[in-house]
């Protein structure tokens, strides 16, 4: 990213480690380089709290991460975070805080983030690094093409 301030935040996060719960990180890496200037991507992982600024910075937050229903492993989510509830989120661990979290403290302390959420259903969670199953690798890259479409979208918006 160049030295001005960003137009859209994507944050990947998730545990690298635990097999598909990697997907954010996964997604957000394949997009490094491949979106204009103005998005700065952050590889979130597990960092918890410290992510707290990102929501702060009163630019839209593209958040990437695993969920945890009924679906099919590797269906994809698009909804606002406003959407998520404590717990709903496989980021909710006890190594970091999820999105819901996230979202009260930003609030708390007087931002409205707009937060888009794009997640994907979690098959195997098991300490597996660096490895998705073979239908999250497939979604991950769905999601990444998603998103490349919304940051276009949003971006043509501004500018006109």
């Amino acid at each position: 990213m160049t030295g001005d301030a960003p137009r859209i935040i994507l944050l990947g996060i998730g545990n690298t480690l635990m097999g598909d719960d990697g997907v954010g990180p996964v997604v957000a890496r394949s997009l490094v380089g491949q979106l204009p200037p103005s998005v700065e991507v952050v590889i979130g992982e597990v960092a918890g709290m410290m992510l707290q600024r990102h929501f702060m910075r009163g630019v839209p937050v593209l958040v990437v991460d695993a969920i945890a229903t009924q679906a099919e492993p590797g269906s994809v989510f698009r909804f606002p975070a406003d959407e998520c509830i404590v717990g709903s989120l496989r980021s909710n661990t006890l190594h970091g805080c999820g999105l819901p979290y996230l979202m009260t403290t930003a609030r708390l302390a007087g931002s409205d983030p707009d937060v888009t959420v794009y997640a994907v259903q979690v098959g195997d969670v098991r300490p597996v690094p660096d490895t998705l199953t073979p239908a999250v690798e497939a979604a991950a890259a769905r999601v990444a093409n998603l998103i490349a479409e919304d940051v276009a979208a949003r971006l043509r918006a501004v500018s006109a």
